[in-house]
Formats: structure tokens, C-alpha cells, sequence
């Protein structure tokens, strides 16, 4: 059968068929250690084991992970109830599997389709697997380069997802700070925003840099670091933004973002190390 039809469940974005990888349990995995980190079950013993190896370094992790999984539960309620979007889409390595984003929104508007794009075939393979099964509305699972955002969006299978005339309510975490050159974000946010609908609303959230020793010992830690995170100091954050609206509080700590009790709250502030922030298109 055609590629293009796209009948098959395993056809990128680029319509390129692939094979589901086989999971090794025996294998951290970072989809997998990330739901160690938030408290979810979907994990195996060697990822607990990387996660508190990496704990040893850096003491905050499970306190990062929970306040931007706060964040982006709040940013996604944010960005569906009540802003008049109709149709998302969440660009970045990772897909959590004990809160997914898609979940939220099919809360407040059940029908919009929910377009997840990551560029790891075991996070999207995982994610098929353990979301399918849970959808509550029009969800998609896709395989594509995340960090080019212009042939991405003018690709031909998420135009067929979605339709660019209307505002999009568009999701980037694990993307900005999963890519090392600074230049190649700026470059993909300005080709994001240059291709929405005005309407249209981006949830942010990019990690800020570790102290010195912390950020040696865990970088050193991640080896060639194929998942290209990229710590930035809050200046560097900030600068990638450079002439973008911002709905208010702006771009804040993650957990001084619409705090509604979800999460680590203001009296951690200061030990949150992840800016969050939601953009808009006029």
C-alpha cells in the first residue's frame, strides 16, 4: 500500500514508512526516566537506576521535573479553556505519559485534533502504544525533525492534520532547549511564529543553565548527549524571544506561571530551574 495514504500507523510525517523499534528494558531511556521523575509507572528498573545515579549530581531533578510538568499541565489548561483554539500541536523530544498534554485539552474541547511531533522512534513507538489506548479525542503520534520548524510545517501530512489558516495552539517542550545551537532556535521560532494564524498561542519552556560544578557533572554524565539538552543562562533565554509578545506574567520561573496549587509552588521558586512563558500571535 502507497506510503501517502498514510493508512499505516507507522508513517512519518515525511511519509517514509519505519519499524517500531524493540524496547530494552535493560536500557535508561530518557521518555521512560522522565516518567520516574514525575511520579508516573511507565518506566523500567534501569531508568530509576540512571535517574538516581543522576540525582546524586544534581539534587533538584524530581523537584525540575514536577514543576514543569506543573507548568505545562497549567499552560495546556491555559491555551484550551476559553483562548478559541481549536487544534494543537506539541513539538519536542519528550511525550509524558502520566499527564499527556492531549488528555487536557480534550477536557475543554473534545473534538480538536492533538498533533504530537518528536523526532525519537522510541518515544513515538511508547507513545502510540500507551496513549492510543487512552485518547479522549483526534490525537496523532508523529515521527519528524522537530528542530526545523519551516519544511515541518509545510510538510504535507501535517497539513493534512491541521489547517494553518486557523490559530493554533502549538506546545514546545523539550524542543528549545534540546537544541544546541542557539541560532537554529531563534531561526525555528521566528519560522513557527511566521506560519500561525493570528489567534494563535505557544506554550514555552526552556531549562536554565546548572551552577557551574552541578552542570559539569551532569553534562559530563550524558556523554555525547544525543538528546542535545542545552542549558541557557535567563539572559540567553530571553534573547531568543527578542521581539515576541508575551500574555502575562511573561516569561517566568515554571512555577510563578498561573500557579494554581498543581506543582511545586512559590516558595520553591528559587530552586525552579526552568523558565516558562505562553506566546501569542496579534
Amino acid at each position: 500500500m502507497d506510503a501517502e495514504t498514510h493508512s499505516d500507523p507507522w508513517v512519518s510525517i515525511l511519509g517514509q514508512r519505519w519499524q517500531p523499534p524493540q524496547v530494552d528494558p535493560e536500557l535508561p531511556h530518557p521518555v521512560r526516566m522522565w516518567d520516574y521523575m514525575i511520579g508516573g509507572k511507565d518506566h523500567y528498573a534501569s531508568d530509576r537506576v540512571a535517574v538516581d545515579y543522576l540525582a546524586t549530581l544534581w539534587p533538584d531533578i524530581f523537584l525540575s521535573a514536577r514543576a514543569a510538568e506543573a507548568y505545562a499541565e497549567r499552560a495546556a489548561t491555559w491555551i484550551a479553556d476559553g483562548q478559541g483554539l481549536r487544534q494543537f500541536l506539541q513539538l519536542g523530544c519528550a511525550i509524558p505519559l502520566k499527564t499527556p498534554l492531549d488528555g487536557i485539552v480534550h477536557d475543554f474541547v473534545p473534538e480538536a485534533p492533538y498533533v504530537y511531533v518528536t523526532d525519537d522512534p522510541l518515544t513515538a513507538a511508547h507513545a502510540r502504544a500507551v496513549l492510543m489506548a487512552r485518547a479522549r479525542g483526534p490525537m496523532h503520534v508523529e515521527l519528524g525533525e522537530f528542530r526545523d520548524a519551516a519544511p515541518l510545517l509545510a510538510s504535507a501530512r501535517l497539513r493534512e492534520l491541521l489547517d494553518f489558516s486557523q490559530p493554533v495552539g502549538v506546545v514546545l517542550v523539550g524542543m528549545l532547549d534540546y537544541t544546541f545551537s542557539a541560532e537554529r532556535v531563534r531561526r525555528s521560532l521566528l519560522d513557527i511564529m511566521a506560519a500561525l494564524a493570528p489567534g494563535s498561542q505557544v506554550v514555552i519552556l526552556h531549562h536554565l543553565e546548572f551552577p557551574p560544578d552541578v552542570g559539569r557533572a551532569v553534562m559530563g554524565a550524558m556523554g555525547e548527549n544525543p538528546a542535545q539538552f542545552t542549558p541557557r543562562s535567563e539572559a540567553e533565554v530571553a534573547a531568543l524571544f527578542e521581539g515576541f509578545e508575551f500574555v502575562p506574567p511573561g516569561l517566568v520561573r515554571a512555577t510563578e506561571w498561573k500557579p494554581d496549587g498543581r506543582g511545586p509552588g512559590h516558595d520553591l521558586s528559587e530552586r525552579c530551574d526552568k523558565l516558562g512563558g505562553v506566546l501569542i500571535k496579534r
